[in-house]
């Protein structure tokens, strides 16, 4: 017993050790530093990080915030959190405080605690995450901010995209539905958005952030044995196989489909990071338009697309709209008008009737859709949601894309369009090139009899 519980402690000190040196560098400090960017300088701050890891972004709070700040580090992992304390210096000695403790762990807390809650990598993997957030908004101040990461809508595109190839050729639609819904795990900005939102939580209160990245691999082998990999998103591609028997042969496939594809480059796989930027609103101050508001501080760094994009938050609050004064500095040289020119353009336009406008193209007037075609685009104008049962709009499209019929209405080319054949020219048909190919070349030799009375010529 005892055996089995020191080789486990083993596994599990390996495993942080690997999560700490080879893929925290490559996943999670590139998502940590969208957060650094907008940590308040020098401020003193109780601070709430969820889900610490092996200390990493802890101690960059300690040292960017203000010696006042204390860090509360929750970390469930016992050797990740044996990490996390090696790197605590001396002089932190009654400012952080590393506890047993997970995201679950929140809701026991008191409402209104910190001035700065970081979760870095923890909304992204949850399915709950209206609720988590909730939750983590709960248990800040009013004045205080949220700083999460996650990865957004479009992470993973080239391999889930060659791996759906995979299941489909294997016929493996369970697979493949469940590879779809863990893609929509992923969020977009205007789903952010709308759950932050939804939460009581002004759209001047929040920034959301979104930077495209990358991770480069020489070969499918490198991508799938790499660490940041290996530790990562394989397992929730292993996890929508369920009882497969085989899942080496489809990670095989894989790895041949990636070697295949990106045989002559390396293999670029797209990473889109996301951070949240909340400021937790004062109680009744949800809709303010305030100085100190967070979208007012960050679109204020931006004045012109500020002046763009803000006119119609303006028009809805009954604010008046300001003049966008954009210099494009574009220098044409239009020749100077000739008095003999516009003498004569004036005469030649008397008795002329006014000009008409163009007739509609083809496209807007003559081009109709049949009955069943408006059938089909009533259905899909509905716009079902991200359900797991699009069987019959995956099937109307593909109706419409395979079986469409051209239009009657179709332009002919009238007979004074087409091009004239000059009856002097000369034509040459096919079957006279080579004719004259022959006439080109000399005779062929001539091979004299062979001698009488010998065979073969011998």
């Amino acid at each position: 017993m005892a055996t089995t519980s020191q080789a486990q402690s083993v596994r599990e000190q390996r495993f942080a050790r690997a999560l700490d040196r080879e893929v925290a560098p490559l996943w999670h400090d590139r998502f940590a530093r969208l957060i650094y960017r907008h940590l308040p300088r020098d401020a003193d701050l109780f601070t709430l990080d969820v889900h610490c890891g092996p200390g990493r972004t802890t101690v960059e709070l300690l040292e960017r915030l203000g010696s006042g700040s204390r860090v509360l580090a929750l970390e469930p992992d016992a050797a990740l959190r044996t990490l996390a304390k090696a790197r605590m210096r001396p002089e932190w000695k009654g400012r952080v405080y590393l506890k047993d403790g997970a995201l679950t762990d929140v809701v026991g807390m008191g409402a209104d605690t910190y001035d700065l809650v970081i979760a870095n990598l923890v909304l992204g993997e949850v399915q709950s995450f209206r609720e988590a957030l909730r939750e983590i908004l709960r248990v800040t101040k009013a004045g205080g901010y949220v700083l999460a990461t996650l990865p957004m809508a479009g992470t993973w595109t080239e391999v889930e995209d060659l791996f759906r190839e995979v299941l489909a050729d294997a016929e493996l639609p369970d697979a493949a539905r469940r590879l779809r819904h863990l893609a929509r795990l992923r969020p977009t900005g205007h789903d952010l958005a709308r759950a932050i939102v939804d939460l009581g939580v002004g759209p001047d209160h929040f920034v959301i952030e979104q930077e495209r990245s990358s991770l480069l691999f020489a070969s499918g082998r490198e991508f799938l044995f790499s660490p940041v990999i290996e530790h990562g998103p394989l397992r929730a591609w292993k996890a929508i196989l369920g009882a497969h028997t085989k899942p080496q042969e489809l990670f095989w496939k894989l790895k041949e489909s990636i070697d295949a594809y990106y045989s002559t480059s390396v293999f670029s796989v797209t990473v889109a990071l996301g951070v949240l930027v909340i400021r937790v609103p004062e109680p009744g101050a949800a809709g303010a338009h305030a100085a100190a508001e967070t979208a007012g501080e960050y679109w204020r760094r931006y004045p012109e697309l500020d002046a763009v994009f803000g006119r119609a938050e303006r028009a809805e609050r009954g604010e008046g709209e300001e003049d966008i004064d954009i210099d494009l500095e574009l220098e044409l040289e239009e020749p100077e008008p000739d008095d003999d020119d516009e003498a004569a353009a004036a005469e030649a336009g008397e008795g002329l009737p006014p000009p008409t406008s163009p007739p509609p193209s083809a496209s807007a007037s003559s081009m109709t859709m049949s009955a069943e075609d408006e059938a089909i685009f009533a259905k899909l104008d509905h716009g079902q949601g991200h359900g797991e049962n699009n069987a019959e709009l995956d099937a109307l499209l593909d109706q419409v894309l395979e079986f469409a019929k051209p239009q009657d209405e179709i332009e002919e080319l009238d007979d004074n369009e087409l091009e004239e054949l000059v009856p002097d020219e000369e034509i040459r048909r096919p079957g006279e090139t080579l004719k004259r190919i022959k006439s080109l070349l000399p005779p062929p030799p001539v091979i004299p009899p062979p001698l009488p009375g010998r065979k073969g010529g011998s």
